[in-house]
């Protein structure tokens, strides 16, 4: 039999836990658009996502889908031109949350690739709040995204905030891989990122560039002799650096080629041996502008 006191103090245990169970339920995460989710993985994880804007000619645009991009950017004479999330737009997002009591995780885009980030500290401030955390995400795309999902999964399991930012600071310490290949040089030409006579040669002799993202500025890595081979390349550079121990998501992302997208997902399961969950998405504007439809592209934790 419990004495009165030993009975308060039990009692008192369950009220702490409670409240800690309802703190860890008040965290809202947010992003940006730049994380290129579906709309499959944004409702899983209860994600709002704050968009950025795309600039064809005169016309501006904060919700294409990616075939509409890709419609836009086939036709359009010029690239177009992607901005940066405005502090009143993240101001707006978060007074919303914050008004019904919530807390905020907010995962961004690479501060070195645009000025989001700071957007989302300018709105922090404006607020005059401490219940928004801003994480930079030192990545780009589906790095962005790969985040917020390791965020996501580990709110979904009722995480302490701790966990969750020790989490985060480990991946955003240019751990995400950010594996690409582009398809077709047209856009890259277009925009001034590579000379029209090495575009040419490269078309010629069906060499398709491989980049990677270092600190979120994409820089060249390798070259692949025709299509059929990107596979195959990306195989084995993902079995020299993958962290089989980390890796419980690993994110597969195409420009308008989703077979070939599948195909990458059976190879990362047959011959890289990797058995946990890969998710498919595809690559939006701020990849899309210079690299084009074709793209292929993983994202994984590395060594």
């Amino acid at each position: 039999m419990l004495s009165c006191t030993n009975k308060q103090a039990v009692q008192l245990n369950l009220v702490i836990k409670n409240i800690r169970r309802r703190e860890k339920m008040t965290y809202k995460l947010f992003t940006d658009s730049s994380a290129d989710l579906s709309s499959e993985v944004i409702e899983k994880y209860k994600i709002t996502v704050v968009p950025l804007s795309v600039r064809f000619d005169e016309e501006e645009y904060f919700d294409l889908t990616p075939k509409e991009f890709y419609d836009k950017l086939e036709v359009s004479d010029t690239l177009p031109i992607t901005s940066q999330v405005s502090p009143e737009s993240f101001i707006t997002a978060f007074k919303e949350v914050l008004d019904k009591g919530n807390k905020i995780i907010c995962v961004t885009i690479g501060a070195n690739a645009s000025g989001t980030f700071q957007s989302a500290t300018i709105a922090k401030e404006s607020l005059e709040t401490e219940d928004i955390i801003l994480i930079d995400s030192n990545s780009l795309c589906l790095g962005t995204g790969m985040i917020a999902v390791k965020i996501g999964q580990m709110l979904e399991k009722g995480a302490d905030l701790e966990a969750i930012l020790q989490m985060a600071q480990y991946h955003t310490n240019n751990k995400i891989e950010h594996l690409f290949c582009v398809d077709t040089l047209k856009y890259l030409k277009k925009g001034g990122r590579i000379k029209a006579s090495k575009a040419v040669i490269a078309e010629v002799l069906n060499i398709k560039p491989v980049l990677v993202v270092d600190n979120a500025i994409t820089v060249p890595f390798g070259k692949v002799r025709g299509r059929n081979k990107v596979i195959s390349y990306f195989v084995e550079h993902i079995k020299s650096n993958f962290d089989y121990e980390k890796n419980n998501v690993v994110i597969v992302g195409h420009s308008q080629d989703r077979p070939f997208a599948d195909k990458m997902v059976e190879a990362l399961k047959t011959e890289v041996g990797y058995e946990g969950e890969i998710i498919v998405s595809e690559i939006g504007a701020i990849i899309g502008t210079h690299a084009g439809p074709g793209v292929l592209a993983v994202f994984y934790v590395k060594k």
